[in-house]
């Protein structure tokens, strides 16, 4: 399979957009959240999103926001294994890499979570954006409204090249609007920032309560 064809793939498979990056871009990974520590023999990381709607970030409740959320979890990790199993049918390795929890680094203390990959980082890597100062992927077409998925294969690709762009410096509207003042331009505050992201109701339901740093932003309304 060539970068082609796994590009096609994704999309046939109901990707948005989809980037490749050579494993030899993840030398600042931290130790133990490699792709190699994932799949030793990895040689490629297969990048691919979907977006959320833009109308969600116009509503007033956030519902909608949740459940948009949660279909594009499934969908992303669909992908995910339906395109490790045509990369194996080739021939070679493929992992997926789940599109959310469950985290295998957990700290309690500081409610600090990884996932075994970061897929904000790896889509950076593969061209699809750069990381805001909301930590959030943004990229030039679908702003800051993606779910990311990945799979990293044994297959050697085309990678795509990284864009350079960053936010304007002197914008302030995520920092300023986040009501934890869990962001400092750089990194987030999972503490301060769990504290009043997600609720729940003794009915059984549960929401994500708190967007701000996705809404707030411009790239929402890309």
């Amino acid at each position: 399979m060539d970068t082609d064809c796994i590009k096609d793939t994704v999309y046939h498979l109901g990707a948005d957009i989809c980037g490749i990056a050579s494993v030899d871009r993840f030398t600042d990974a931290p130790r133990g959240f490699h792709p190699h520590d994932i799949l030793p023999d990895t040689q490629s990381v297969i990048v691919f999103g979907k977006q959320f709607t833009k109308s969600v970030f116009e509503a007033n409740s956030n519902a909608p926001y949740t459940l948009v959320r949660d279909i594009l979890i499934e969908r992303i990790d669909d992908i995910s294994v339906r395109l490790s199993v045509k990369i194996e049918e080739e021939g070679y390795t493929a992992v997926p890499i789940p599109s959310s929890e469950p985290y295998e680094y957990w700290n309690e203390q500081e409610r600090y979570g990884r996932g075994i990959l970061s897929l904000k980082h790896s889509a950076h890597l593969a061209g699809l954006g750069f990381i805001g100062k909301n930590t959030l992927l943004l990229n030039r077409t679908y702003g800051n409204r993606l779910w990311l998925g990945a799979v990293i294969s044994n297959l050697e690709l085309i990678p795509d090249d990284v864009t350079e762009t960053s936010c304007p410096e002197n914008c302030r509207i995520c920092l300023e609007s986040c009501p934890q003042t869990a962001l400092d331009g750089v990194s987030i505050n999972q503490k301060r920032c769990r504290e009043i992201s997600a609720t729940s109701t003794e009915g059984g339901g549960w929401l994500l309560a708190c967007n701000v740093c996705r809404k707030e932003c411009p790239y929402s309304r890309i």
